[in-house]
């Protein structure tokens, strides 16, 4: 018996093999399908995905084999992870290296090989699928293409599983980002914030006037970092569905009215109006006064927040932002105008994008996030509703979306 040598880039395949962290871990369906269709289409009754470990050769799937492992010293597959192709052994009695091998002369009793490499990135080989039968035979070519092919299909699911761990990764980094930002930063800036808002109201004494400007600056500033702040960890929570909604039955005119009160000196700041105004179609004024849908009425709120900000900052002075609901059938839909340049067509693709802000100059005095919009989308998805944009450069721009009833 010849045992295989070590391929020269063993140390880089244990690395990729360890990183899959697949070894000594339950069976799989996926892998079992495609073991069972190589026995099949090889007329084998065994058929492996065999991963080839520091000592010992470990079998993911095991179609026609009680065992789960086998030495590495006797096994099959270290000679086949040595090249690229599918190594094939038509009789072992006639071959050197294995003809006394235990695996021939006792079970399974190997009298027939033929293994395809695993083969990841960098020509990295990890193992093999490979085929069994306890007399010699020939083995077609069609077969071999054939057997390759589910090998290609098995590293398929290898890297998925890398994808997944990466991606696993990914959202750990992510909780311990948002735990970061909280308590890291939003908290000692909620502190600094609101110290600053008593200074600024002299609520320790009267600031000079020079002091001042400096304190609103501050203030302003303050304010702004705060908004980011909360804004990031609103997105992250969404996206990762850790957001929590205090559901429950939400009166729409009353929380428009309630949303338009809260923005008014918002928009007042910016030289604008507010107006309210239900439209009625295929339905009463009444039926549509009296319009509900189940939602979390803050979350809800922080949509309209984000709406009626946007159309004060783009809306023409001493014009109106404009507010509408309707009702139809069993759904609610709600609106908000600004009369301001519009957007184009071609940047509509981009409005609900994180971090995207569409016309930085007009935005200037008012500067955002870039999240408000993103959040909007998420915040009404997750109400299970829609939200949109049509848009008239030169003429007018409505955010609508539309909630269950």
């Amino acid at each position: 018996m010849i045992s295989a040598p070590l391929p020269k880039n063993e140390a880089a395949r244990q690395q990729s093999l360890d990183e899959l962290q697949i070894l000594d871990t339950l069976e799989e369906q996926a892998y079992d399908d495609l073991t069972l269709i190589a026995a099949q289409i090889c007329h084998t009754p065994i058929a492996l995905v065999s991963l080839i470990d520091r000592d010992r050769q470990w079998f993911k799937s095991h179609h026609g084999l009680d065992a789960h492992e086998t030495p590495r010293e006797l096994a099959f597959c270290a000679h086949a992870i040595l090249d690229d192709h599918a190594f094939v052994v038509e009789d072992t009695l006639k071959d050197e290296r294995f003809h006394d091998n235990p695996l021939v002369t006792s079970g399974p009793n190997v009298k027939f090989y033929a293994g395809a490499p695993l083969i990841l990135r960098n020509n990295i080989r990890v193992g093999t699928l490979c085929v069994i039968d306890d007399h010699a035979r020939p083995f077609s070519e069609k077969q071999r293409q054939a057997l390759e092919a589910l090998a290609r299909q098995v590293v398929s699911q290898l890297e998925l599983r890398l994808q997944m761990q990466a991606l696993t990764r990914l959202d750990r980094t992510k909780d311990e980002f948002i735990s970061m930002v909280n308590h890291e930063l939003r908290t000692p800036l909620t502190s600094i914030y609101g110290s600053l808002a008593l200074i600024r109201n002299q609520v320790t004494g009267e600031i000079p006037p020079q002091a001042m400007q400096l304190i609103d600056v501050a203030y302003r500033n303050g304010e702004r970092l705060l908004t980011i702040v909360n804004d990031i960890l609103d997105v992250a929570k969404l996206e990762a569905g850790k957001m929590e909604m205090q559901m429950g039955p939400v009166e729409v005119q009353p929380f428009l009215q309630k949303a338009i009160e809260l923005n008014r000196p918002y928009c007042e700041a910016h030289g604008c109006n507010l107006e309210l105004r239900p439209i009625s179609i295929d339905s009463s004024i009444d039926s549509c006064s009296s319009a509900q849908v189940t939602g979390d009425e803050n979350r809800l709120l922080q949509v309209m927040n984000n709406l009626i900000s946007n159309a004060a900052k783009f809306t023409h002075a001493s014009d109106t932002v404009e507010i509408f609901f309707l009702k139809q059938g069993d759904q609610v839909q709600v609106g908000v105008t600004d009369h301001g340049p519009g957007i184009p067509q071609e940047k509509m693709k981009d409005l609900f994008i994180k971090f995207n802000q569409l016309s930085k100059d007009s935005n200037a005095k008012a500067p955002g996030t870039g999240l408000g919009l993103n959040i909007c989308k998420l915040i009404v998805e997750q109400h299970g509703g829609n939200i949109g944009c049509e848009s008239v450069p030169g003429k007018h721009t409505t955010f609508q979306f539309t909630l269950p009833a």
